[in-house]
C-alpha cells in the first residue's frame, strides 16, 4: 500500500499546485470543435474509467456539450498558455449518460496535441458544469 498512497499524495500535490496556479473559471460555453476533439484524443482512457472494453477500430461517441477554461496564470496572456479544459460530454452509455471531463493542456511549445487527462465525473442525469 506505500506506493499507492505515495501516488495518491503526489496526485494530492499536483491538484493543489495546478488549483494554485490556474485562474478563474470562465463562463460556461458551448464546447467548441477543438474541445471535441481534445476529448476524442482521451476517448480510450474515458472508455476504461466508464469500464468499457474498447471495440477494435470504434470510438464510441462522446458528445462535448459544454465547456469551461482556466488559464495558468503569470504565463503571459497569450493563446498559447497552459489551460484546464472541463468539458460535459453525452455518452452512449446507459448507465453513465453524462461525463465532465477535465484535461490539461499544457502551454503549447510546438504544435503537438499533448492533452492529458487529469480526471472525470460520471453522472446517472444531468448537471450544471463545475470545475473540480
Amino acid at each position: 500500500g506505500g506506493i499507492a498512497s505515495k501516488a495518491k499524495a503526489f496526485d494530492a500535490d499536483l491538484h493543489q499546485r495546478e488549483e494554485h496556479a490556474l485562474g478563474p473559471p470562465s463562463k460556461t460555453m458551448d464546447a467548441s470543435e477543438y474541445a471535441q476533439d481534445l476529448v476524442y484524443l482521451v476517448s480510450r482512457t474515458v472508455e476504461s474509467h466508464l469500464n468499457l472494453l474498447p471495440v477494435p477500430g470504434k470510438r464510441r461517441t462522446l458528445e462535448a456539450k459544454q465547456m469551461i477554461i482556466r488559464v495558468l496564470k503569470n504565463r503571459g496572456g497569450g493563446e498559447n498558455d497552459g489551460k484546464m479544459y472541463y468539458i460535459k460530454c453525452k455518452t452512449e452509455v446507459a448507465e453513465w449518460p453524462w461525463i465532465f471531463v477535465k484535461l490539461y493542456e499544457p502551454a503549447l511549445v510546438t504544435n503537438l496535441a499533448r492533452v492529458e487527462f487529469r480526471a472525470m465525473k460520471k453522472m446517472k442525469e444531468e448537471y450544471k458544469l463545475v470545475t473540480f
